[in-house]
């Protein structure tokens, strides 16, 4: 029989003992199965949060390494993807194996814990676990966080004619390479000033002075970049093939107009 006022999964129990009315007990049992639930909660929600983030390139290489605390000697250590699929393991003697899996051969466990992942893949992005464990059979368990991002590679620009007549250009600067997660920002060269947008598009009205417009893409680890230059009244040439312009069927009508006036004026 549980003492009195003891608490744990036995607390209802301990109540009962204690001649509570059935209301009592009721209550009394929620609040345990409650609070049992709350424990497993939290302790789920401190095993998933990771305790450092890495991020990749494909194939480069990542380094798992565990906080600076844990960075002792241990009787056992495994690391784990997800909590199921088994990758490396280092037993009391020293000795290191590495599991047959789609890691085979890209794989290297450090004597600090630390574990190398080589040529990496976009699919190697997950949470990754190392259990470690002392001689006294006591266990610690820390969670890395692997993103793998696809180098950036050369932008495609393209300018988008809106407006063309020899008092302004009106144009939308396109810019895209095809991948999710990433930072698109523009620069005027006679400007000298970044402008950050999430978009790949930008918007300018131009009038006679050449110009220069660059669009960088980024991600956490790459960036890269490609160029338009604009020339009076509405000329855009990039510095590749990737580059172009296009005009809109509304600025060709006002073209149209303007080279139409120029012809009559010497009927007037």
């Amino acid at each position: 029989m549980a003492k009195a006022g003891s608490w744990g999964p036995w607390g209802a129990a301990a109540c009962w003992s204690l001649g509570l009315d059935a209301e009592s007990r009721l209550v009394a049992g929620l609040t345990v199965v409650l609070l049992f639930f709350l424990c497993i909660t939290q302790a789920s929600q401190a095993h998933q949060k990771p305790s450092s983030e890495v991020v990749g390139a494909v194939h480069g290489v990542a380094y798992l390494s565990p906080s600076l605390q844990s960075k002792v000697s241990y009787h056992e250590v495994h690391w784990r993807r997800n909590d199921t699929l088994k990758l490396a393991s280092r037993d009391g003697s020293g000795e290191v194996w590495y599991r047959n899996n789609s890691y085979r051969g890209r794989l290297e466990l450090f004597n600090n814990n630390t574990l190398k992942i080589s040529c990496l893949q976009k699919s190697d992005s997950s949470m990754y676990q190392l259990y470690m464990e002392d001689e006294t059979g006591k266990g610690f368990i820390e969670s890395v966080l692997l993103t793998v991002y696809e180098l950036v590679p050369k932008p495609t620009v393209n300018a988008r004619v809106m407006r063309s007549d020899p008092e302004q250009c009106e144009v939308t600067l396109e810019c895209s390479v095809g991948l999710e997660g990433v930072t698109y920002e523009w620069i005027s060269h006679s400007k000298i000033q970044w402008d950050r947008t999430s978009a790949s598009e930008l918007h300018v009205a131009l009038s006679s002075s050449p110009d220069t417009y660059t669009c960088k893409v980024s991600n956490p680890v790459s960036s890269n970049n490609a160029s338009l230059i604009y020339r009076h009244p509405c000329s855009w040439t990039g510095e590749s093939s990737s580059a172009a312009s296009c005009t809109t069927t509304s600025a060709l009508v006002a073209l149209a107009l303007h080279v139409l006036r120029l012809l009559l004026l010497p009927l007037a």
